[in-house]
């Protein structure tokens, strides 16, 4: 049996390696794809730039005569590359994670995220800035937004579809929420553009919270620090879900038909061959039959080798007879009379040497310090 469980370590361990192998090439092959979408997104936009450099030079130079590209046919500023309008390329691609905090910054953070699909916020930066739009999808793996009406662009289609209009991701610090304030003084309510928020913990209680928010939306509110104003949240709508013929209700969900016991199997033995695979090289649970029939041939295996001593020699019994009694023995042990010769031969052997290389003695110079006056050496002869 101990040799079936290793084989079946080992099998494990080299499945597990297999399985990781393959877990790292495919990783390596989504960070390729990944690598080459971007660079291609990447570089459409720098031809794009130098697009709009060299119309506007044209428009400079040829005035009425410049050629007209809002016509549509010609191509121009429409893009094919789809991962602009999604920079995490479907969830394969990560910003630093320091980076999308600074995005998010001024709406909270990351952790604490104060904007919502159907805010009204501004554009600060682009072709549409000073522009009012409200929030169509936010992605916090990136730190991009998406607006319902402005920041847009024509996407070339593909495999012969027409071309078509396409919200594009813009950053979240090039907005800035937009909410009507009251002046305390005037009493004159105005949109005010909003260029901080924070969160505050959770409350039951708050005149702004519902059940709906409560179960399925953000639970903390949004304050604007300096004025201590509360921004609401969009009205939260509780999902519903319609029931299909297919479905099956709850009661027969919870309903309870399958019984079993400790004194018996919770399914018949054959079906339980059929799932775990009897003959599979990572069974680790076995038959009482099929136990006692392995323990049988290492019995029978062992006895074999236990014979082979009865046909021994006197020699190779004696061999073995002087091993068991140095194993009985232990390792030796030096005694005081046996350090005494041996530090006699030393000393015999120092002196030896020292008249050979006709010295008297040799003093060694530690710290820096010069060897004895009393250490003479003398030309051999």
């Amino acid at each position: 049996m101990q040799k079936l469980a290793k084989r079946v370590a080992q099998a494990q361990r080299q499945s597990g390696k297999r399985l990781q192998k393959q877990a790292e090439a495919e990783r390596n092959n989504y960070k390729l794809r990944n690598r080459q979408a971007l660079r291609g997104a990447v570089s459409e936009v720098r031809e794009n730039l130098l697009d709009a450099r060299r119309a506007r030079k044209e428009n400079w130079e040829m005035g009425p005569l410049a050629p007209k590209r809002d016509l549509g046919f010609n191509g121009y500023g429409m893009f094919a590359e789809g991962v602009r309008s999604d920079w995490s390329n479907y969830g394969l691609y990560s910003p630093r994670p320091e980076l999308v905090e600074k995005r998010c910054a001024w709406a909270g953070g990351v952790k604490m995220f104060n904007l919502a699909v159907q805010d009204r916020v501004v554009i600060l930066d682009g072709p549409d800035r000073g522009k009012i739009d409200r929030i169509r999808s936010i992605n916090l793996q990136t730190g991009h937004v998406t607006l319902e009406n402005h920041h847009r662009a024509i996407s070339a289609g593909m495999f012969g579809n027409d071309s078509r209009s396409q919200p594009m991701p813009i950053a979240i610090d090039c907005i800035r929420l937009v909410y009507p304030i009251t002046n305390p003084e005037t009493g004159e309510t105005k949109d005010t553009i909003i260029n901080q928020v924070k969160g505050v913990p959770p409350n039951m209680k708050s005149p702004n919270m519902t059940f709906e928010r409560w179960e399925n939306g953000k639970k903390w509110d949004r304050v604007v620090p300096g004025i201590n104003v509360i921004i609401p949240w969009p009205e939260v709508q509780a999902p519903e879900y319609t029931t299909h013929p297919a479905d099956t209700i709850r009661e027969k969900v919870e309903e309870r038909t399958f019984y079993y016991g400790l004194l018996s199997p919770p399914m018949p033995e054959q079906v339980l061959d059929e799932l775990r695979n009897k003959y599979s090289k990572f069974r680790t649970r076995h038959e009482e039959w099929y136990v006692q029939k392995r323990e049988a041939e290492e019995a029978a295996t062992q006895a074999e080798k236990e014979s082979v001593l009865s046909m021994q020699t006197p020699l190779e019994e004696f061999h073995a007879m002087q091993r068991e009694l140095r194993a009985a023995r232990g390792e030796p042990e030096l005694t005081e009379e046996m350090l005494e010769k041996l530090g006699a031969i030393i000393a015999q052997k120092k002196e030896l040497a020292l008249k050979d290389a006709g010295v008297s003695e040799v003093v060694s110079a530690k710290n820096g310090s010069k060897p004895s006056e009393s250490t003479t050496t003398t030309p051999p002869q």
